[in-house]
């Protein structure tokens, strides 16, 4: 079961199963707060979270932690602006999402969890981190002014679902891909917003705009990471990581 610390649990947005799996998870915590040298890591984000970012991740706290230490789940979806893990997401003043499209908030967030629940089932661990490579369709779809408040909203989902309070959180800042380009501003904005949050005590950020390619005709690469800069991207998660784990 997942190792609780929080002193003063009050259910997330599961509802009554949120509330009775959160509750079974918190047990073990009354009866031992010794360590297990366990760890789990919960990956999400759009399409550059992909199986390549996973796997080389995974190699990386395994080798660090032991495999039998480590448990590394992924739920990704691609396309998707933060919003879809965020149920009370507050769109821009005049952005013009409508209800049917508003209707989609929080839709990927519940199997994210569902996801996380049955694979910590019967386990304990001494941190639970959240890896995070998402936010080109914020960027894109002029999005950025409410990215900050709803990575935080989702952050403090995560918590209250999970019943931990020392969760720590490596977002990967999207590439520069659309730096150069005319109408930029919330490309910009985005990464900024990335900066921030990963400055935040006990949690950090990584740069990623050496890892989608980029020549002579396409100076500041793609979208999206081709497969060594995939399996980069995974190395240089679970190094920020480990590294916000030891500091702890």
């Amino acid at each position: 079961m997942i190792n609780l610390r929080r002193k003063n649990f009050k259910p997330g947005r599961l509802g009554r199963l949120g509330l009775v799996i959160a509750l079974a998870f918190m047990l073990p915590a009354c009866a031992s707060e010794q360590m297990t040298g366990k760890h789990l890591f919960i990956l999400s984000g759009q399409s550059n979270m992909t199986g390549t970012v996973k796997g080389a991740f995974a190699a990386r706290v395994q080798e660090r932690f032991g495999k039998e230490n480590t448990i590394v789940v992924m739920r990704q979806k691609s396309g998707r602006g933060i919003r879809f893990w965020v149920a009370d997401y507050r769109q821009p003043t005049d952005r013009g999402l409508t209800d049917k499209k508003m209707n989609s908030n929080g839709r990927e967030y519940k199997p994210l969890i569902e996801t996380v629940m049955a694979a910590a089932k019967d386990e304990s661990f001494d941190t639970v981190g959240f890896i995070w490579m998402q936010g080109e369709s914020d960027a894109n779809n002029r999005l950025s002014e409410v990215y900050e408040e709803s990575f935080i909203k989702l952050i403090e989902q995560i918590e209250k679902d999970l019943g931990r309070d020392d969760l720590y959180f490596v977002i990967g800042r999207i590439n520069d891909y659309a730096r150069s380009k005319p109408d930029n501003e919330h490309w910009h904005r985005v990464r900024e917003s990335q900066v921030k949050l990963g400055n935040t005590k006990g949690n950090a950020w990584i740069d990623t705009d050496d890892l989608n390619g980029g020549d002579a005709n396409k100076p500041n690469g793609d979208i999206h990471f081709p497969r060594e800069g995939a399996a980069s991207l995974g190395q240089r998660f679970a190094d920020k990581a480990i590294e916000l784990i030891d500091k702890q």
